[in-house]
């Protein structure tokens, strides 16, 4: 059985397909308090639903509903790699053939916060696009003891402990992010370099800490 790191990095849909996918906004639900100017009224109210669109843009590469798979990265005994594809059914394809080992077992998958994000991500973006996903990944209400998530070895069984994947890396002195994954998409078009650069700062922290909690 082989153990792989991974890292996903998502983006919004197209625009095209975002604008289609926009709740409704609905003015009566900006307080105005007491204007009582109609221009200022009207103001507030064109400024409230220009940020409802800005706000549901932004967070669209968060949600598989509203986002898609962009990249995912990996690390295998230590070299990493970036699995990269314009074709998102193919992305998921790859991802799901490097989950699966020999004898119909699954490989051990090390990621951080993949349980609340990368994995239920990736299944929903496959039910979507049609793509199998391999058995065992999940069990029952359960993921399977190969899916390893060191946001939960981190926190030992207590929900409400803090740390994110940069706050943890500082706390145990092995490096920081540098970056925003949610602007990943937009670097990745703009700055490939700098994106990939990213991508393998947030592989190599995750490395670093799971070899730190010993779940490597």
């Amino acid at each position: 059985m082989r153990t792989i790191i991974f890292d996903i990095e998502t983006t919004g849909l197209p625009e095209a397909e975002l604008a289609a996918l926009l709740p409704a906004f609905d003015p009566a639900e900006v307080k105005t308090g007491n204007i009582k100017d109609p221009e200022k009224v009207a103001a507030k109210i064109a400024e409230a639903e220009a940020n409802h669109r800005r706000d549901f843009f932004e967070r669209a590469a968060l949600d598989a509903l509203t986002g898609r798979v962009l990249v995912i990265g990996t690390v295998e005994a230590g070299l990493i790699k970036v699995i990269e594809h314009q074709d998102e059914a193919a992305l998921l394809t790859a991802f799901w053939e490097l989950c699966q080992g020999e004898m119909g077992r699954i490989n051990r998958m090390v990621g951080f916060n993949t349980h609340l994000f990368d994995l239920p991500f990736l299944i929903r973006r496959s039910w979507k696009l049609g793509i199998a996903v391999p058995m065992g990944i999940r069990r029952g209400r359960f993921w399977a003891e190969e899916m390893v998530d060191i946001r939960n070895e981190w926190q030992l069984g207590d929900r409400m402990a803090r740390g994110s994947l940069d706050s943890i890396a500082k706390h145990l002195g092995v490096g920081q992010k540098n970056g925003d994954g949610k602007e990943f998409g937009k670097l990745w078009a703009t700055d490939r370099e700098a994106a990939i650069a990213y991508l393998n700062n947030d592989l190599t922290l995750t490395a670093l800490i799971a070899g730190r909690l010993g779940a490597l």
